[in-house]
């Protein structure tokens, strides 16, 4: 499941993830983060793109948007880690890098995966066992869904849900299910797998390759996608095409 290369992403929407160099805390208190965030809209007037939702966690951040330019937008992520990260470095009293990469950036495919993608971010929180419900979560635009504020209001969502649309119901898991029909379900609930590999692949520093070549790894990957992801077992095994008796030896007891 390699990276797909910057300049053949064709798709305006993009997931977009920072994380700390070896899984290391870039932000360990608000201070840090409230200084990310100031630093983001001090300098994206500057640049053409649009954020869709966001979450702040200790060690990494994710960020859905919307641009046109991905080279422009990769100027802008450089410029602010940049400088966030001589903040941090200064105040620290630290030298080196702060940031794994400069950014992962994954293409959202269409409006169902769009919705999943919020919904996954709005999630990181909860599935950290930070906060019980999103909105809770002070860092992330998650309470901005619930009031239908901020982050909903843009001109690219207004087009996409219109002005009425009420995300806290548009994300209940059941509300989705009703429109959309049996195999976009499907789709849609793949996408929020892969979602959930692709973060416990960075998370971890390793490949794909590594996750099915060692029963171990990939044993953990099952429990964090069970657990972190609130995907349920008979979802991960047909996903993987598996049969209930390879599940169970693959299963971690809680």
């Amino acid at each position: 499941m390699p990276r797909i290369a910057r300049k053949d992403i064709g798709t305006p929407f993009l997931h977009i993830m920072v994380q700390g160099v070896n899984k290391e805390f870039i932000f360990f208190n608000n201070e840090h983060i409230e200084r990310y965030l100031d630093i983001i809209e001090k300098y994206k007037i500057d640049y053409d793109f649009t954020i869709i939702a966001y979450c702040i966690m200790n060690n990494h951040a994710h960020f859905l948007i919307y641009t046109k330019d991905i080279e422009k937008f990769g100027k802008f992520m450089q410029k602010v880690n940049l400088i966030y990260a001589q903040f941090y470095n200064r105040e620290q009293k630290r030298c080196g890098v702060l940031f794994r990469n400069r950014y992962q950036a994954e293409p959202i495919l269409n409006k169902k995966h769009l919705i999943n993608c919020i919904k996954y971010i709005h999630d990181n929180p909860v599935n950290a066992g930070i906060v019980q419900r999103g909105e809770d979560y002070k860092y992330s635009s998650c309470i901005n869904y619930i009031n239908n504020r901020g982050e909903t209001k843009s001109p690219i969502m207004k087009e996409i849900f219109g002005t009425e649309c009420d995300y806290k119901e548009l994300f209940e898991h059941l509300y989705l299910r009703r429109f959309i029909d049996a195999d976009e379900d499907i789709n849609v609930l793949n996408q929020y797998i892969e979602e959930g590999i692709k973060e416990f692949v960075i998370n971890n520093q390793i490949t794909i390759h590594d996750v099915f070549s060692n029963r171990e790894i990939l044993k953990k990957l099952i429990f964090f996608l069970n657990q972190n992801c609130n995907i349920k077992y008979i979802e991960i095994r047909n996903y993987f095409e598996m049969s209930r008796r390879v599940m169970q030896t693959l299963k971690i007891e809680e």
